[in-house]
């Protein structure tokens, strides 16, 4: 991070006219104001002095400081909020899931989708009583076809009791209602019993 040193009248120049969210620090006796663009951070120190600085940051700009940060998108990402992986103007749901697998029967699958685009953030799934030949695998298909789109968003992954198995996007990928995700319990010996997954999804829309 470039640290770099301005006029409080070049900072909000720059706040103004790159959409910058302006952020501050407060001691006893100083406002600290900076404002992140890429790798650059333009930084302007406030006195508490009575000035004419002090007024304007108190009267015209403080209110509307410390928002959270917000990361520009490249063309067809959603607008995110750092440090979380929520785009913009959305709400965090979460949505649960059970996975079955018959006695008897070497694998199951359950298909997981939503009717409007999401954005993705992640999620587990967990078993009290899967065995050590128990597997997960997790792929994104196309709801058309079935088509592979993302294989092995989970690559077989052994189950062990109690014991999450995450799945996680930093950026929350965008997710159209054209996909969809397959995930799949599979053993390699078959079991006496019911095996049964639980997965919770972790979305904004």
């Amino acid at each position: 991070m470039k640290l770099a040193p301005v006029t409080y009248t070049t900072f909000w120049s720059l706040v103004s006219s790159k959409s910058l969210l302006p952020q501050y620090i407060e001691t006893a006796d100083t406002y600290y104001l900076f404002a992140i663009e890429d790798s650059i951070s333009w930084e302007v120190t406030v006195l508490m002095d009575g000035g004419a600085n002090q007024t304007d940051f108190e009267e015209n700009h403080k209110a509307s400081c410390n928002q959270p940060l917000e990361i520009k998108a490249a063309a067809g990402r959603p607008m995110r909020v750092s440090a979380s992986p929520q785009p913009l103007n959305t709400v965090q749901h979460w949505q649960g899931y059970q996975l079955t697998l018959p006695a008897g029967q070497m694998s199951a699958y359950v298909d997981i989708s939503f009717p409007n685009l999401v954005y993705l953030h992640g999620g587990y799934i967990i078993s009290s009583d899967t065995d050590l030949n128990d597997y997960i695998q997790a792929d994104v298909l196309l709801v058309a076809n079935s088509a592979e789109y993302i294989p092995g968003l989970i690559s077989n992954a052994y189950m062990i009791p109690n014991a999450q198995v995450s799945f996680e996007s930093y950026e929350s990928m965008a997710f159209p209602p054209t996909v969809k995700i397959r995930v799949t319990l599979s053993t390699a010996t078959p079991n006496l019993t019911d095996v049964h997954a639980n997965i919770l999804v972790d979305y904004f829309e």
